[in-house]
């Protein structure tokens, strides 16, 4: 017994030690003026950004900097950018609205957000993001990712390295007036891979069901200027100013027959993969 006692005593106490550890710091919370990147937005209200903010400030612990993990928040941007570390592969997101987030406004402004892996990251249900312009960053100026019901308008997303916007098992968002040009793969793209168009489901990740998709110019993206992936279902994507074609295709499908894609008011001139005329 004292031999068994004497093996389970160090067991015990690191046991007990575990226990009297602190827990993970939350995130700072954001005040009503937010000066400074790090914080994130915990309680319902409205926010503003007063000024300039920038990665070098300090992120939060999931690498962001400005969380919004709550709902019913008005967030006034008030034309300010939101600046990330950059290089080559630049890191961490911006603004990033949580998952089982809802009801929340966005408003830009015409608020920069450049340097980050994603600059605005959307994982909620009814956000609307309006005025946003988000450049230069990595995977993706704008990302939807399990979002619902989102309204995204009046968006710039150009010369980022991978995707403009990127709607990831996403459903039922309405993204309008957009300007999505010379990123380094596409413009707007609907689907699950990190790559993309791999005209193939991935694996474990959901289709994108039911977007509504009215582009503006997507002229100059180094691959595609809209591609729908497989599981993109029924979404609808009007294009009306092509501006300079994209290298590869305009206007992309990877369903056979567009699948239950509607596509229409198209650019004429514009380019596109569907030789059965379901790209109009």
């Amino acid at each position: 017994m004292r031999n068994r006692a004497t093996l389970l005593l160090p067991i015990l106490l690191a046991g007990f030690a575990t226990l009297m550890m602190p827990a993970p710091a939350l995130a700072q919370s954001c005040p009503p003026t937010i000066n400074s990147c790090g914080c994130a937005i915990t309680a319902p209200g409205s926010y503003k950004i007063g000024l300039a903010i920038n990665a070098a400030q300090g992120l939060t612990s999931n690498g962001a900097c400005i969380e919004i993990a709550s709902s019913f928040v008005i967030l006034d941007a008030g034309k300010k950018a939101v600046t990330g570390p950059g290089g080559v592969s630049p890191t961490g997101t911006g603004i990033w609205v949580r998952h089982n987030v809802r009801s929340d406004f966005l408003e830009g402004r015409g608020t920069a957000i450049s340097g980050w892996n994603v600059g605005l990251l959307i994982e909620g249900t009814q956000i609307v993001a309006d005025s946003f312009i988000a450049n230069t960053n990595g995977i993706a100026g704008v990302e939807l990712n399990r979002a619902q019901n989102v309204e995204l308008t009046n968006t710039t997303a150009s010369s980022n390295l991978n995707y403009g916007i990127w709607v990831r098992q996403s459903s039922s968002n309405n993204i309008t007036n957009l300007k999505t040009q010379t990123n380094g793969n596409i413009g707007t793209y609907v689907g699950c891979a990190d790559i993309g168009p791999i005209s193939a489901g991935c694996p474990g990740v959901g289709p994108s069901p039911g977007n509504f998709l009215f582009t503006g110019n997507i002229s100059g993206n180094s691959n595609y200027g809209v591609a729908l992936d497989k599981g993109a279902k029924s979404s609808i994507v009007t294009n009306q100013v092509l501006g300079t074609h994209n290298p590869k295709n305009d206007l992309f499908d990877a369903n056979s027959s567009c699948g239950s894609n509607k596509w229409f008011a198209n650019d004429s001139t514009a380019t596109n993969n569907q030789a059965g005329g379901c790209i109009k």
